[in-house]
This record gives structure tokens, sequence and C-alpha cells, in this order.
């Protein structure tokens, strides 16, 4: 968390697990306690789920338009590829 924005990462859900809502219980607690901690916008870079967050009320952004500490991250200063969709939530 960043303020009251936040970074989801690292969401993974088994191959053959896929399609058994694991996934969004996992997002819904995730973004429960983020908007019970004052966080009112997520942020993520996916390069496999883009169907998956905008399925969920993401919207694809420009890395751009991501605010300044979100975009000062590991995950976006190296770990993900430019290639990867970047997307936001309100929460």
């Amino acid at each position: 968390m960043y303020g009251s924005t936040a970074l989801l990462r690292s969401v993974v859900v088994r191959e053959d697990a896929r399609g058994e809502v694991y996934g969004a219980a996992v997002c819904d607690a995730l973004e429960r306690e983020a908007r019970a901690d004052g966080v009112d916008e997520t942020f993520l870079l996916t390069t496999t789920a883009a169907g998956f967050f905008a399925s969920r009320g993401y919207d694809e952004i420009r890395r751009s338009e991501a605010p300044d500490p979100i975009r000062a991250t590991e995950q976006f200063a190296d770990l993900c590829p430019a290639s990867a969709t970047c997307m936001r939530k309100s929460l």
C-alpha cells in the first residue's frame, strides 16, 4: 500500500483450479482489506490475466498514468516487462 493507492501483485491460481472462483475470492478479500485500510485505488501489471481483471472492473491504462509511488515499485521498474498490461480499479 502507498497511501490511498495499492499495488496488487502475484495472485496465482493453479491451472487445474482456474475458473473455480478461487482467484475471485482472493481478489475480493484483498480488495476488502485494502478498502478497510483506506485504499481507494488499486493498480497491477499482468502478462497473462488482463481478461480476468477486466471482468473484475479493472481498466487498462498506460503505465505513465499510474501514480509515482506505484511506478517507483520494483515491479514497475524492473520485474514486469514493458509488454505487461497495466490496470487500475477504483475501490
